[in-house]
């Protein structure tokens, strides 16, 4: 059946409130099943670690490392500061955001599941995704093309992936990761920051479909 509504999922691979969100929008999207199309957009959540950390007021990784136990407090969903306080955090959140654009569109159903993993990664067994050799070994693993990928990559697709999810963050006002923008087939849209209960995400694009009845 043709979608009755769109989605937009703006997200890093990096960000502990998305991680934390994957279950609301796994119930969210299962709900809607084939009436929704369904898109990850990666917005990078730093481009320099000494200039994040410099802006929480922080010098060093292991400084950031309690504000995971707040998340994972306050969210219910069980993570490790391991990659804070060992210092594996990622120079740059965009390196492996851009991994995964190449990941999307190789194979969209896989790429959803890399990004996940790679959550998995950073957040359960503190590993650095931001190393080439790990984001590679994970794609690998889960039947990504080697080949497919590293043309992805070479070729400037998955930069220009990257910059178009970037502009249209820009375009919608988008400064908050994880955020969702539903629009029906008439153009109407919701939007919603943060991690929110499913619930509202399934009210709000319940209430869009109608409205396009």
């Amino acid at each position: 059946m043709e979608p009755l509504l769109f989605a937009d999922w703006y997200t890093d691979p990096f960000c502990s409130w998305s991680y934390a969100a994957e279950g609301p929008i796994g119930i969210f999207r299962r709900h809607f099943g084939e009436r929704l199309s369904f898109r990850y957009r990666l917005l990078p959540l730093y481009r320099n670690i000494d200039e994040f950390l410099k802006h929480h007021g922080m010098t060093k990784q292991q400084e950031f490392a309690p504000r995971i136990g707040k998340v994972s407090r306050a969210t219910g969903v069980t993570m490790s500061p391991k990659v804070w306080e060992t210092g594996q955090a990622p120079q740059s959140s965009e390196e492996c955001c851009l991994f995964a654009e190449a990941a999307l569109l190789a194979d969209p159903v896989k790429g959803g599941t890399f990004l996940s993993r790679l959550r998995e990664l950073a957040f359960l067994e503190g590993r650095n995704i931001g190393n080439p050799d790990v984001l590679l070994e994970t794609a690998i693993a889960l039947g990504l093309d080697r080949g497919r990928l590293e043309e992805f990559l070479r070729s400037g697709a998955a930069m220009a992936a990257l910059s178009e999810d970037q502009e249209k963050a820009r375009s919608e006002g988008v400064t908050v990761r994880p955020t969702l923008i539903m629009t029906n087939s008439e153009g109407d849209r919701v939007f919603i920051g943060g991690l929110r209960n499913p619930d509202l995400f399934i009210l709000a694009g319940e209430s869009l479909i109608r409205e396009a009845s």
